[in-house]
């Protein structure tokens, strides 16, 4: 999968969308009321609008804004699976933004009075569905480029018979930290002087990443444990008897995984908190789950370990 394949696949629905979306608000502006209904409840009532002008402004800046960022994202990712999840993301959110973009200028035409309008709740599928046939499409027009080998193959750390030992690593992630304490300190700040819903709003996500910016990687008799360091849940755990493996690996975020976070891929999934070196571990499904960590080497010499020890029935 080449650089501008990727790129052409995920800027090319931003532009149609963008297009569409200009072209739609030309062609109905001489019918649209000074104020436009722009955001909708549950039950497709409005409840807010905004002046026509504004509106076209803000719609088109947002889809070119999130064009040229997701377009960006794919020029940097090296090729790799995550290259292909950024293009395929990319794809789907262009359709997933602007068809409510689209669809806003069409129920506003021929309204004199824009509260009066009313947006049928299945468009909510549509747009879903819509997104994610895009997304699967770009998906299937990009390979999944060239998967990373392993740096090194980690020999067994020998272990005598009843001998206990573990191994344990903290991350901290940057990439993830500043931007969730950045969203935390907005919520609060537009709590009071702002509207607090969306404030609320900033402060649940703000509080619901927290916990992912701090890990803790934990090998032991039970298997691999990565669990935050605040919390007791989100955590992932293999355990030792689905274990094949393990390897130390270098891994780059955004070309290998598309990003950070736990990242889904076909039998592969990653905890990206930087890029660099990282704990593979193979299991007998066939997946492997790759965690950045440092001294990844230690770990994953214990799990081996640990893995033939059991296999002898020397545990």
């Amino acid at each position: 999968m080449t650089t501008t394949r990727r790129c052409t696949l995920t800027a090319i629905p931003f532009a149609a969308a963008t297009t569409a979306y200009v072209a739609t608000f030309l062609t109905y502006q001489d019918r649209l009321p000074t104020r436009i209904a722009t955001h909708f409840t549950g039950t497709g009532t409005p409840d807010s609008f905004t002046n026509r002008t504004t509106a076209l402004w803000i719609g088109t800046a947002l889809l070119l804004g999130l064009g040229l960022l997701l377009t960006t994202l794919a020029l940097i990712a090296k090729d790799g699976p995550g290259a292909r999840l950024i293009a395929a993301a990319g794809a789907g959110t262009a359709v997933a933004a602007g068809y409510p973009l689209v669809l806003t200028v069409v129920v506003n035409a021929d309204v004199r009075d824009p509260a009066a309008v009313h947006l049928p709740l299945w468009h909510v599928a549509v747009l879903l569905l819509a997104g994610a046939a895009t997304g699967a499409l770009a998906w299937r027009l990009t390979d999944s480029g060239p998967r990373p080998e392993p740096a090194q193959h980690v020999s067994a750390l020998q272990l005598a018979d009843g001998e206990v030992a573990s191994w344990s690593r903290t991350m901290v992630s940057r990439a993830l930290l500043i931007p969730t304490a950045l969203v935390t300190l907005g919520g609060l700040f537009t709590v009071f002087i702002g509207p607090w819903q969306a404030g609320v709003v900033l402060l649940v996500v703000g509080l619901l990443c927290a916990p992912l910016a701090a890990l803790r990687v934990t090998v032991d008799r039970r298997g691999l444990t990565v669990a935050s360091t605040v919390l007791p849940r989100p955590r992932l755990a293999v355990p030792l008897g689905g274990i094949v493996g393990a390897d130390s690996v270098r891994v780059d975020a955004m070309g290998d995984f598309g990003g950070w976070g736990y990242r889904i891929l076909p039998n592969r999934r990653g905890i990206m908190l930087r890029s660099g070196e990282a704990l593979a571990v193979r299991t007998t499904g066939g997946r492997e789950y790759v965690v950045t960590v440092d001294d990844s080497t230690t770990g994953a010499a214990l799990l081996n370990g640990l893995v033939d020890r059991q296999a002898s029935g020397r545990e």
